[in-house]
């Protein structure tokens, strides 16, 4: 076998591979044996068709499939050990392959277009500069947590009179617009929040309501909210002509959420490993995890932007012609009309790679087996609050670990994520950070006139 390769272009060649009966005779003459060890024909014992019938009826199956055997493994060998860098996959030789004879010919030539990855010039150190927002949460949000937290560890209780905030439970009756309930019309036993009526005048009856009142409203009116009404009245959301009539709710109960006084019992609850001791502690905890939520927003756009900007300021060339032939065969959902409408897209998304792929081998940044496995072993731990030094608990979590590993997508998830993280704490210690103190409101705005600006620019 002989296989050579051609320069066509500065990003281009052609790999031509030359395969003669001496690279696939013996390999087809094993593969025949085989056929005929297998073969029952009438007339003969099993296993027993002579080999000039079994050569006659199989040969040029048996040589195609061994030829192109041979094909992929010597091609797949050559880049391996030339250590090509490949753009995509190698194509079939555009205007050089010819219909392959299995037939007549002994000898055969193939050629495949390669396309070559760049030269990426690029280091990452402090002479590049990224915006990194540094989220505080203010007064206020903690306020509301602390609300949020202590409506959720409160007691329910069944006050006499409706509040804002509060739940009410009761039948819903459909009514014409005499106020009687015509025959076959709606009825629900349900529940409605206070909160969730926007007419301030449907509201307003409910504030106040007590057990055993009646009260009349149009459902869909009040809560702006086809899903909501559909859901309370016990009917499907296409059933429009139900939804548009008047409703009367009868009170069964009342019932509202005493927020937990806040108290050490209060903090064991919500924190039982902590051994928080003051409110002050309480809030100071609250505002920690807030931040640390709302910081891995801000961190995931520091990377983003980064890498958008990697790719605006890195010169990459690249071989247009390879890359808009390759994109149509390797999708078939991909058009040569769709390449030419979106070749700036796809040419970014690839250069990204590329810089990617650049940054995570000159900085070591990988992640192994081992990586995922001890993410989801500590995940684990925490969540079932195991101590890894107890070689039982260890034990079980390994088998957790291994059954896990077995979810490609879920596998594929954590490794992007690990991969994510390491790129980020590698821009984070060598990029030339340019700090800014935000509130999180103030932080989505800025994202959300970022991606705005972004989006003007690509129309």
């Amino acid at each position: 076998m002989n296989i050579t390769k051609e320069s066509t272009g500065e990003l281009t060649a052609t790999i031509k591979i030359e395969v003669g009966p001496e690279d696939y005779k013996d390999k087809v003459t094993d593969a025949l044996k085989e056929v005929q060890r297998k073969t029952t024909l009438k007339g003969f014992r099993p296993g027993k068709v002579p080999f000039g019938l079994i050569n006659k009826m199989y040969k040029k199956s048996a040589l195609a499939e061994e030829v192109n055997k041979l094909l992929s493994e010597s091609l797949n060998s050559y880049i391996e050990e030339n250590k090509l860098d490949l753009l995509g996959y190698p194509l079939s030789g555009k205007d050089k392959n010819t219909v392959t004879d299995f037939d007549h010919d002994e000898k055969f030539e193939f050629y495949f277009d390669i396309g070559l990855a760049p030269e990426i010039n690029l280091e990452i150190n402090n002479n590049t500069e990224a915006e990194y927002f540094d989220i505080q949460v203010e007064d206020e949000k903690v306020d509301n947590y602390l609300k949020d937290v202590r409506s959720r560890y409160g007691d329910p209780t069944n006050p006499e009179k409706a509040e804002k905030g509060d739940l009410i439970h009761g039948e819903i009756f459909q009514i014409d617009k005499d106020g009687n309930i015509p025959e076959g019309g709606i009825t629900n036993t349900t529940s409605l929040s206070i909160d969730f009526i926007k007419d301030e005048k449907v509201q307003k009856k409910f504030i106040g309501c007590k057990k055993d009142d009646k009260i009349r409203f149009n459902p869909l009116a009040a809560t702006g909210n086809e899903s909501e009404t559909a859901s309370m009245l016990g009917i499907k959301k296409e059933d429009r002509d139900n939804m548009e009539s008047d409703y009367e709710f009868l009170i069964t109960e009342v019932s509202r959420i005493e927020p937990a006084e806040i108290n050490k019992d209060f903090f064991d609850k919500v924190y039982p490993n902590d051994n928080v001791e003051s409110e002050e502690d309480f809030r100071e905890k609250l505002r920690n995890e807030a931040r640390d939520y709302f910081q891995k927003e801000s961190d995931n756009f520091f990377t983003h932007e980064v890498i958008e900007k990697l790719t605006h300021d890195t010169e990459v060339q690249l071989p247009e012609e390879f890359i808009k032939r390759w994109l149509v065969e390797a999708e078939s959902k991909i058009t040569e009309e769709s390449v030419e409408q979106d070749y700036k897209d796809y040419v970014k998304a690839l250069k990204q790679q590329l810089i990617i792929k650049k940054i995570s081998i000159d900085n070591e940044v990988k992640v192994g087996t081992s990586d995922i496995k001890n993410y989801i072993k500590e995940m684990y731990a925490r969540q079932f609050m195991f101590d890894l030094q107890d070689e039982e608990k260890s034990k079980q979590l390994d088998t957790l670990v291994e059954s896990v590993m077995k979810n490609e997508e879920e596998v594929r998830k954590i490794y992007d994520q690990l991969f994510d993280n390491q790129l980020r704490e590698l821009f984070k210690s060598k990029l030339k950070l340019n700090k800014t103190i935000i509130n999180y409101d103030d932080f989505i705005q800025k994202v959300n006139e970022h991606h705005k600006h972004h989006h003007h620019e690509h129309e």
